[in-house]
């Protein structure tokens, strides 16, 4: 079974994704392939020559803060990126799972991706669960984990699906507001009645 992660930045989707990992399941993380992919020749050329030198640092690597200043302006911007990025990734993350199931050795595979529902990685889910967390939570973890300055996740956000829409369609709602364990207990839960039995 493939199952996806989604929810909104800062509500713990990658926290969720490792709690299922611990389980048993499959840990596939499209943001580190990304990250490992801008650093790549090829991709690091077409992205220096769509945004320019400057978002290069002093070592002549791309750097993602610099970059993220850019594409997060523009929505036309974060398009441009994700074009050159998302294909392969997908690709990349439909190789692994292949992979997987040709070998047998997991009941599951979950899928850590940002843009889940936006690049439409979702369809080749089987299952989607929605990682719900207040925004007030998410605010405080942006502030604290990314020293995200005030406006920067709203910012972001605006260029990502409604989040009601992602709630919406999700199959499977994981709450995410009080405590690491309780929202284990939750996980655990989900694997008992939807993986475990495979």
């Amino acid at each position: 079974m493939v199952i996806g992660i989604t929810g909104g930045i800062s509500s713990g989707k990658s926290t969720v994704a490792r709690m299922l990992a611990s389980l048993g399941a499959e840990y596939i993380d499209a943001d580190e392939m990304c990250h490992k992919l801008i650093h790549a020749k090829k991709f690091k050329d077409k992205i220096i020559e769509r945004f320019g030198i400057a978002i290069q640092d002093s070592f002549g690597k791309i750097d993602r803060a610099q970059l993220a200043k850019i594409v997060f302006q523009d929505k036309k911007c974060l398009d441009d990126l994700c074009n050159i990025l998302h294909p392969v990734v997908i690709e990349q993350i439909k190789s692994k799972i292949a992979e997987v199931e040709k070998h047998g050795r997991k009941k599951a595979i979950v899928i850590d991706a940002a843009l889940l529902e936006e690049s439409d990685l979702s369809m080749i889910c089987d299952f989607v669960i929605f990682v719900n967390t207040a925004k007030d939570h998410r605010l405080k973890r942006c502030h604290i984990s990314r020293h995200w300055a005030e406006g920067e996740l709203e910012k972001r956000e605006r260029f990502q699906m409604i989040m009601e829409d992602k709630k919406n369609n999700a199959d499977y709602i994981i709450d995410n507001n009080i405590t690491i364990e309780n929202t284990f207990r939750q996980v655990k839960e989900f694997w008992q009645n939807y993986i475990k039995e495979i």
